[in-house]
């Protein structure tokens, strides 16, 4: 399938969080339910107050009528982005492991299901944090590009999204610039050898310097 240039341009939020919104979480449900058939399958049925895995879109839905309650992922307390935070500025620290849609999951949860979180205003500030210090070595990492490749491993697509068009643009001027250089130096070679071609035995002698020492 063919890259659009919108793809490698980027998308824009309101586009990524419509994409995690197929990404489950849990509920607990305040009304008895019977199971809904979805495209992607079954869920439910909903007996209060058993958990049950939803879809992150439905979990909206129901929370907006009132029929369920989200419970916050691990990873969105406060506890575990304090530690987090504290984890991803040790020097040369690698990025952490996030859930690929952290941070529109966080901002739909924290929109409309912010009195289901405990702290929902610290957990915002963390996430703030988070976001600042996985983007500055973010930064540092794209001072590493080269013209074959660029690894970082563990980034969200949020993350990719940001960098992704100075990451085009650089990527095509690095390998441009490494094109020319390779043609620079044949092009030397080349004359090299074509001098080299027109010398003497004697001369070329003179132009390596001396003879070999017997």
């Amino acid at each position: 399938m063919a890259v659009t240039s919108r793809q490698r341009e980027g998308f824009t939020m309101p586009e990524l969080e419509y994409v995690a919104q197929c990404e489950s979480v849990t509920i607990v449900p305040l009304h008895r339910m019977d199971r809904l058939e979805l495209v992607r399958g079954t869920v439910g049925p909903f007996r209060p107050p058993q958990k049950t895995k939803v879809p992150l879109w439905l979990a909206v839905m129901l929370k907006r009528t009132n029929r369920c309650r989200i419970v916050a992922p691990t990873w969105l307390s406060f506890e575990h982005l304090r530690d987090l935070c504290k984890r991803e500025e040790q020097p040369d620290s690698l990025f952490t492991r996030l859930p690929f849609h952290y941070l529109e999951i966080a901002h739909i949860i924290l929109t409309y299901a912010e009195d289901d979180l405990v702290d929902s205003q610290g957990i915002r500030r963390l996430l703030q944090d988070l976001r600042e210090v996985r983007q500055s070595k973010t930064r540092g990492g794209m001072e590493m590009l080269n013209p074959l490749q660029l690894q970082m491993d563990n980034l969200s697509a949020a993350e990719i999204n940001e960098i992704r068009p100075l990451f085009r643009h650089s990527f095509d001027m690095l390998r441009q610039l490494d094109l020319l250089a390779s043609a620079t130096e044949d092009s030397r070679q080349q004359q090299q050898q074509s001098q080299f071609g027109e010398l003497s035995y004697s001369e070329m002698d003179n132009v390596m310097g001396s003879s070999y020492p017997l």
